[in-house]
């Protein structure tokens, strides 16, 4: 269904609802004969108009025109003899059309629904989550949409995506400010990580107190998997431990330890049954994390994310057990190109320096 005003217009000329919609600048009201206004002068009906501060925007038009149906409904059971429901056209339905709340519903409303654009794990992840800052009963207002931005840390990945976001509401919206310039510098591939070492890892581990996540925490540090895998994630109960994932974000692998000490040593083999009702793989990553982090924020020294983990796993592979490129990308679900852009910028001085004293150290020849 097309939701223009010439189209909305169409349809109620030829449903004979005696209701039509006009646009005023950029809001919408609609226009029929109605009776007198509570404490008018006139006496009789008229043709009047009902502002519904909503903009001349697709989710505003297809809004108005429920209630241009909604109006038409009120005017049947007037001229049968009821009174006329003032009450619910005098604003007090209307009047927060303008909040962060509406222009959310709104937004959302169109974009993964009339246009089908997204799922509704990509609203959840990449916009609701960005919206959620915004005060829902406060006006949606270029101002307000920038404090936030302003409120968060410069040159971040919030930030970054935060911004995104709010440039496409403030553009449904139809307000008029430029938020380009906030966004920041964000760069993921740039981006290097002050990882935790190997020491501190198993450290970590020792100090969650829930057998549950210190089983998961040891998955993801032992073999290197993504959070949500951990769910798909089976352990051979002898050397050398491997894992076999049977599905996830790049389908099913064999994985080697690293270090078979710490399966040995903290039995990962004794799998783990995390419940929950998410199947989505991001779903189950959340949980994850979330998990995770409630024992990292009462752990001294805990600071990383889950994923970070899988980033030590890598560099571990590659500089400690020296493994050859091809074979560290196979174990970790992804190509050797992919691997490098993503993980050898997480290879910080102390592990190159690793790498070139056990290089020197094997030369048993002489300089020419």
């Amino acid at each position: 269904m097309r939701y223009s005003l010439e189209e909305i217009n169409k349809r109620l000329k030829a449903s004979k609802s005696g209701v039509s919609l006009r646009q005023r600048g950029d809001t919408l009201s609609l226009r029929a004969t109605l009776p007198s206004r509570p404490g008018s002068q006139k006496s009789t009906h008229s043709q009047q108009d009902l502002a519904l501060g909503m903009y001349a925007n697709p989710a505003g038009l297809k809004a108005a025109e429920g209630k241009a149906i909604e109006l038409a409904a009120d005017i049947v059971r007037w001229k049968s003899g009821r009174p006329f429901p003032w009450d619910n056209w005098l604003g007090k339905k209307t009047e927060a059309a303008n909040t962060c709340k509406y222009w959310i519903e709104a937004f959302k409303e169109e974009f993964l629904i009339k246009q089908q654009k997204f799922s509704a794990s990509t609203w959840e992840r990449h916009y609701l989550l960005q919206f959620n800052r915004l005060d829902p009963n406060s006006e949606l207002t270029g101002e307000l949409l920038l404090k936030t931005i302003l409120s968060l840390p410069s040159n971040s990945w919030t930030r970054y995506h935060t911004t995104s976001s709010y440039i496409k509401l403030a553009k449904f919206a139809l307000i008029d400010i430029d938020l380009r310039p906030y966004k920041g510098k964000y760069n993921s591939t740039n981006t290097i990580k002050d990882l935790p070492s190997d020491e501190l890892i198993a450290k970590i581990r020792d100090q969650i107190t829930s057998q549950m996540w210190q089983w998961g925490y040891g998955m993801l540090a032992t073999y290197g998997l993504r959070p949500h895998e951990i769910f798909f994630a089976t352990v051979e109960p002898n050397p050398p431990y491997k894992c076999q994932v049977s599905e996830g974000k790049t389908g099913a692998r064999m994985i080697a330890p690293f270090y078979p000490e710490w399966a040995e040593r903290w039995k990962l083999w004794e799998k783990k049954e995390f419940r929950t009702q998410k199947s989505e793989y991001w779903e189950l990553g959340k949980r994850v994390y979330q998990g995770l982090y409630y024992y990292f924020k009462k752990i001294e020294g805990a600071n990383l994310a889950p994923y970070d983990l899988r980033h030590c796993y890598a560099i571990r592979a590659s500089v400690v057990f020296e493994l050859p490129v091809t074979t560290s990308a196979k174990l970790m679900g992804h190509s050797v190109m992919e691997h490098l852009k993503t993980y050898q910028r997480h290879i910080d001085e102390k592990t190159n320096s690793l790498a070139v004293e056990r290089a020197i150290a094997r030369f048993d020849g002489k300089a020419p």
